[in-house]
């Protein structure tokens, strides 16, 4: 094991030993064992966006063959429909029709197609053969038509946005996030559309940027990540497999970068090791408990600590785990006039 990661992972340890603070022991038991058992590398840094790798020690990880949503939906064994002939804002059913694949999908998935296109509420697995009703909202305001069927979006949504799906915001927050976004982005569209904002072509030049610069210097075992923005650490996300981390890694960078490189103007890079450390222990010591989630999985969630945190785990081992501070990571949106015509967001949908 490269000695770099000994270095900052013993000063973890020696935190929690002898720095008067206790790693209390109070998550579920399958997210204690990962801690257990990882280790933080050196960061990669694009400006003042900071990415520790989070690599495993001694730790085995999930087991069989795993898929993500954008994997399986390009390998044909994942169908993502609208509910019933007329469709439900709220709802669509998801079918694994895999015989041997489970299928993660995380919260703040993009899905396109159907009558509009859908953001994931919760983390998410299916096993194989498994078929759920999967709780979405809308990040296409004013489209309601067009066929049953939905593709990969290949999108995450903003830091930002994701937050609000944590803090329990509701169909009108999600749309206000996301008008706020697409005017930050000046990526505004006549459908209100999220996701092709993200894929504006000025946009998306700027985030394949984040993704040349970071992409190939994470090292190989990487199973999880913390975002560092400049000297304060705003979220992380661990796996439990290198490989969901790896596929997840470019749509978790573009989230991220959104917020922190894209809306801004300016900002240098630099070290900040001890703000990771300090928050992986702030994590730690936040705790976790069992909630309900679709699927076979079962649902983790963190609301402690100014902490915002959502996984899901399968047979006693972590799927994955994401989790992030309260507080704003971006301005606070201005409100954004609606344009002459422009219809109202269709609400009327939302409860079929």
């Amino acid at each position: 094991m490269n000695s770099r990661f000994w270095r900052i992972w013993a000063v973890v340890v020696c935190a929690g030993l002898f720095g008067g603070t206790a790693v209390a022991q109070n998550h579920v038991a399958e997210l204690e064992t990962y801690f257990d058992h990882v280790q933080i590398a050196e960061p990669v840094v694009y400006r003042q966006l900071a990415v520790y790798p989070i690599v495993p020690k001694d730790y085995d990880g999930l087991r069989g063959r795993w898929l993500s949503l954008d994997e399986a939906v390009e390998r044909g064994v994942l169908d993502v429909t609208e509910k019933g002939g007329g469709g439900s804002v709220p709802r669509v059913i998801v079918r694994n029709t895999s015989r041997r694949d489970h299928i993660f999908i995380m919260s703040g998935e993009v899905v396109t197609g159907g009558k509009q296109t859908r953001t994931v509420r919760k983390d998410v697995v299916l096993s194989p053969g498994e078929q759920i009703e999967l709780e979405v909202f809308c990040v296409e305001a004013h489209r309601w038509e067009g066929g049953k069927q939905f593709s990969a979006g290949k999108a995450l949504v903003p830091q930002s946005i994701q937050k609000e799906l944590r803090k329990g915001t509701d169909q009108r927050g999600v749309w206000s996030e996301v008008a706020r976004n697409n005017a930050a982005l000046s990526a505004e569209n006549a459908t209100g559309s999220l996701e092709l904002a993200l894929k504006a072509g000025p946009v998306r030049e700027k985030l394949a940027k984040v993704r040349k610069s970071i992409m190939p210097k994470v090292p190989q075992g990487t199973m999880g990540f913390i975002f560092v923005d400049g000297r304060r650490a705003v979220g992380a996300d661990f796996f439990g497999s290198e490989d969901l981390a790896r596929e997840l890694l470019p749509k978790l960078l573009d989230s991220y970068a959104v917020d922190l490189i894209l809306q801004r103007k300016g900002g240098g890079g630099g070290r900040a090791d001890r703000v990771a450390i300090d928050f992986f222990e702030r994590i730690r010591r936040a705790g976790s408990r069992r909630v309900d989630t679709p699927g076979s999985g079962a649902g983790i969630r963190t609301r402690s600590g100014g902490l915002l945190g959502d996984g899901v785990s399968l047979g006693g081992t972590l799927v994955h785990y994401g989790v992030q501070i309260q507080d704003r990571i971006v301005p606070m949106p201005k409100p954004v006039p609606r344009r002459r015509g422009q219809p109202e967001p269709l609400l009327q949908q939302q409860m079929r």
